[in-house]
């Protein structure tokens, strides 16, 4: 605190913090000690509401409806009995479902196989249901074992282990997830269908005068792949965008070891670079061994990957599934 004696103010150092502490002071005196009158609430002025009256005034006749009391809306009398009788309507359900059921009886097919002539359109709606009618798939239960199961057992995070109609699978999680995202990389660069992300502040990567050229070669694959790069000049480039789907990697280094793989294979074949480039990036981008799934996931990358056209094998050859056959699993325990 500084006091001039030729001045009437006084200048505090925290004059801010000061003045709330005295005036959560004064006014918690005030209201203490009830030195500050009460609000008081004027009605001068206000306009005069009178009190709803329950009564019924005079003058007012309440709302009346008329209606024919003969009416009743389930009279169907005018509509012919044919169209919407109950029992006309269950006698043509059972009529064409029966032939599907003697088919079924007579030649033991699975409920899937289904007749190859076209239902009739008139049966296209829903029928009623029934607790007593059967239905195709308690009649005849599947005999055969599908192709593959539904459910699936991971074994120490990193194999996929399915019931098929062989034996046992066992499948590599990661080298089926770099054969799904290859297959997907090079789907998106024939088709230059990119699906990029854009970054909310962008990386910088920087280049050797060797690497420049290199970059520029294969950036119209990069870009197909879903990277957006601007050149800065002086070999630094930005990085605006990567591809969906690779959160949490970094893209500084995924862009100079493809650059680096580039250099190194030396491919001068475009179909070349471009399958380098996006198994480069698949293997990146592919989950990791130990890496806990869940039945979903499992599902869904064990149909992702028969999905594509080999299988079998990663795009360097890497084998990706292996099936122990029914006959080897008994003779384990014999």
């Amino acid at each position: 605190m500084n006091i001039h004696p030729t001045k009437t103010e006084i200048k505090f150092e925290n004059e801010q913090p000061i003045w709330q502490i005295l005036s959560a002071a004064v006014k918690e005196t005030l209201g203490r000690f009830n030195a500050v009158p009460s609000i008081d609430f004027d009605t001068e002025g206000m306009p005069d509401i009178p009190a709803f009256d329950a009564a019924p005034t005079s003058g007012v006749r309440p709302p009346s409806t008329s209606y024919d009391p003969s009416y009743n809306p389930f009279n169907v009398s005018s509509v012919p009995p044919s169209q919407y009788s109950p029992s006309s309507y269950n006698k043509k359900q059972h009529t064409e479902w029966e032939p599907l059921f003697q088919g079924l009886e007579k030649n033991s097919m699975p409920a899937w196989n289904m007749p190859s002539s076209p239902v009739p359109e008139e049966s296209w709606s829903e029928p009623e249901q029934e607790p007593s009618e059967p239905t195709l798939y308690d009649e005849h239960p599947d005999e055969n074992v599908a192709e593959k199961s539904a459910q699936h057992y991971q074994y120490k995070g990193s194999y996929i282990l399915t019931s098929v109609k062989s034996g046992l699978m066992i499948i590599d999680q990661q080298r089926a997830h770099v054969r799904i995202l290859y297959d997907k990389y090079m789907s998106q660069i024939a088709n230059r269908r990119n699906v990029s992300q854009r970054m909310l502040f962008p990386d910088m990567v920087h280049f050797s005068p060797a690497e420049v050229p290199v970059l520029e070669e294969i950036m119209d694959d990069l870009t197909a792949l879903g990277f957006e790069l601007s050149n800065l000049g002086g070999g630094s480039y930005a990085i605006n965008g990567i591809p969906a789907g690779i959160e949490g990697l970094n893209p500084e280094t995924l862009v100079t070891n493809m650059v680096q793989t580039a250099i190194e294979k030396g491919c001068k074949v475009k179909e070349e670079v471009q399958s380098m480039l996006a198994l480069s990036l698949a293997k990146a981008a592919a989950i990791v061994p130990g890496q806990v799934l869940t039945n979903e996931e499992m599902n869904n990358l064990v149909d992702e990957l028969f999905a594509v056209s080999t299988p079998n094998y990663t795009p360097d050859g890497k084998v990706v599934l292996s099936v122990l056959k029914e006959d080897d699993l008994e003779k384990l325990f014999k």
